[in-house]
Order: C-alpha cells, then sequence, then structure tokens
C-alpha cells in the first residue's frame, strides 16, 4: 500500500510542478522536467499500481 500511496503522490506532485513552471516545466535546464519524466517509472516499478491494488484487496478478502 506504501509504493501504491507514493508513486500516485509522486505522480501528482511531478504534473503540478510541471503546471505551476508553465514552459519552464518542460524545460531540461530545471529539474521539474526530470521529475515529471521520472514519476511514471516509479508507478511501473516492482509491479504496476493495478497489481498493486489487486494484490491488497486479495489480502483484505483472505483475512476475513
Amino acid at each position: 500500500m506504501a509504493k501504491l500511496f507514493a508513486s500516485e503522490t509522486a505522480m501528482e506532485i511531478a504534473l503540478n510542478a510541471v503546471r505551476i513552471h508553465g514552459g519552464y516545466g518542460y524545460s531540461t535546464e530545471y529539474d521539474v522536467e526530470r521529475y515529471f519524466r521520472d514519476a511514471p517509472l516509479m508507478i511501473v516499478g516492482e509491479g504496476t499500481n493495478e497489481i498493486q491494488r489487486d494484490s491488497t484487496s486479495e489480502a483484505v478478502r483472505h483475512d476475513q
């Protein structure tokens, strides 16, 4: 669950940072561009968020 929350939050924050910086957010001169480019990799790493949701919901069902 932590990976799911962290990766979705990172993507949301990176997107907001690009929006705040406007055109500069896409410029390689600023770190924001790299954060925006790297954030989706966190979603895919160690299983996609959909797989994380499925495994979490399955674990909850087995506990009941």
